[in-house]
């Protein structure tokens, strides 16, 4: 184990935390929040002072890893991560325990925009403003940004990037990888400011701008509004929906856009499966609207679309309540959860690549009904795809299911009604954020027990690192001999 090495690289992250906290100070000022520097400023010695005694104590290590370090190394990140991004939120007060603040940095990072604030308005303005930041953090990926600012670190490049499997699609890496950590997080940060100065010109001020670009483009959902996005003018609401549904898709095919690869978008499978569900969904809760509840039409698309493309791409943005819908739209909604965005966006969940591999092993079955001696290869974008991927993805959706299956189960057992404890469990691996029930779009999870609260952090860790590179930490195996 080369624990210099993941010593290290914590070392590194952070402080890495600690400059983003620094930028909380100016919000301060702006705010006249004097009441809070101090706990601001003990926010950022914490992780500032840890990570350089890290860094000095690991002097000289090496840069050669395994598997293991990096499995290691991107599970305890996210926690560490977690417990320093939990401070601001402790220490000023923000919530009314420790527990409550780790919830809502996990929360945060791991962009699943689950709250336990009841009053969001009421928090300090540039709390809300790291809580909107640790979305955009989170959102590419702490690996993925820690190998963009130290390209030094070479060969373990690749492992890390594979390890924090959510952040990227690792079949499209370059040979370069801090070169395309780099790429890929100049899409992220043009994304970001293309969306902040639209808000702006919509009439949204700079502050309110900025955290809700951070909370879209992440697919994380968190608002400085009570009524989320229910607030803003339906302009407002239309560019939250372009840019959520922009940022739950490959951001490989972003930079291939750039590049002037459209055909790549055309004939791209997954984004087609993508659009195509947003667009049936969408359609059918619009017309249930229009001429089941009597919503005017706009408004009908409107609500159904914002819900249904924030639902799918784990961003958790509400513009209406669906709860007050009918029992099919609840339904709709559900299962959207189980769906997830394209692997390689910022989104969360399943994914609907891997959907689509399992429908199409799925009618492969039948097929080898009716003839046996027939061999079937499943194809991806008119490329085949190796048998044992095939396994292993359809693995990853049985082993998802079974820990959204116990995840629900353990929150039945601390009290919560089965439609909020099973609706928690999936919107917590998947990052989405409001589920159905007591924990909907118009309620939060502060009445959550501090049980609960605990488990529904470590689903939203292991659905962020989908699901293996956490749980394979926990595997006898993992710890004896080497790991390549």
């Amino acid at each position: 184990m080369n624990l210099k090495f993941v010593l290290n690289i914590i070392g590194r992250i952070l402080l890495i935390i600690a400059a983003f906290m620094m930028t909380i100070v100016p919000w301060v000022i702006y705010f006249h929040e004097n009441s809070i520097l101090f706990a601001i400023e003990e926010s950022i010695a914490i992780p500032l002072i840890t990570g350089l005694v890290l860094i000095l104590l690991t002097k000289g290590y090496s840069k050669e890893i395994g598997a293991k370090e990096a499995y290691i190394l991107a599970s305890s990140a996210w926690i560490i991560m977690g417990v320093a991004g939990s401070l601001p939120f402790w220490l000023s007060h923000t919530t009314n325990s420790f527990i409550d603040a780790l919830f809502e940095s996990i929360s945060g990072f791991t962009t699943t925009g689950s709250s336990i604030l009841t009053d969001i308005e009421a928090a300090p303005k540039a709390v809300l403003y790291w809580r909107s930041l640790t979305h955009w953090i989170g959102g590419m990926g702490i690996i993925v940004l820690t190998v963009a600012i130290f390209p030094s670190l070479r060969v373990a490049s690749y492992r890390l990037f594979s390890s924090e499997s959510s952040g990227i699609d690792s079949s499209k890496l370059m040979p370069k990888t801090s070169s395309m950590a780099k790429r890929l997080w100049g899409i992220y940060i043009s994304l970001t400011a293309i969306m902040t100065v639209i808000l702006m010109l919509g009439g949204v001020n700079f502050y309110e701008s900025i955290c809700h670009a951070f909370a879209s483009i992440a697919t994380g959902g968190f608002s400085t509004k009570n009524a989320s996005a229910g607030f803003y003018t339906p302009f407002v609401q239309y560019v939250m929906m372009f840019f959520m549904l922009i940022s739950g898709i490959n951001f490989a095919l972003h930079y291939g856009f750039i590049k002037g690869r459209f055909k790549d978008l055309i004939n791209n499978i997954e984004l087609r499966t993508y659009l195509s569900i947003i667009f049936l969904v969408g359609t059918t809760i619009s017309l249930m609207l229009y001429f089941k509840i009597g919503l005017p039409f706009e408004q009908a698309f409107r609500d159904s679309f914002f819900q249904v493309i924030s639902v799918i791409t784990a961003t958790g943005f509400a513009s209406a309540d669906y709860l007050e819908w009918n029992q099919v739209s609840w339904l709709l909604i559900f299962l959207l959860m189980f769906v997830g965005a394209c692997v390689g966006s910022t989104g969360g969940g399943i994914k609907v690549i891997r959907h689509v591999i399992a429908v199409k092993v799925i009618f492969r079955l039948f097929l080898q009904q009716i003839h046996p001696c027939r061999v079937k290869l499943i194809q991806i974008n008119k490329k085949s795809i190796d048998e044992n991927k095939v396994h292993s993805i359809v693995t990853f959706i049985f082993i998802y299911l079974f820990i959204f299956f116990i995840g629900g189960m353990c929150l039945l057992a601390t009290g919560l009604d089965p439609a909020s404890a099973f609706s928690a469990s999936i919107t917590s691996m998947g990052g989405i954020g409001p589920g159905l029930g007591t924990v909907g779009p118009a309620s939060n999870f502060a009445h959550l027990s501090d049980v609960a609260k605990i488990i529904l952090p470590i689903l939203m860790i292991i659905g962020r690192l989908e699901v293996l590179s956490f749980l394979v930490i926990f595997t006898p195996s993992f710890w004896k001999g080497n790991i390549k």
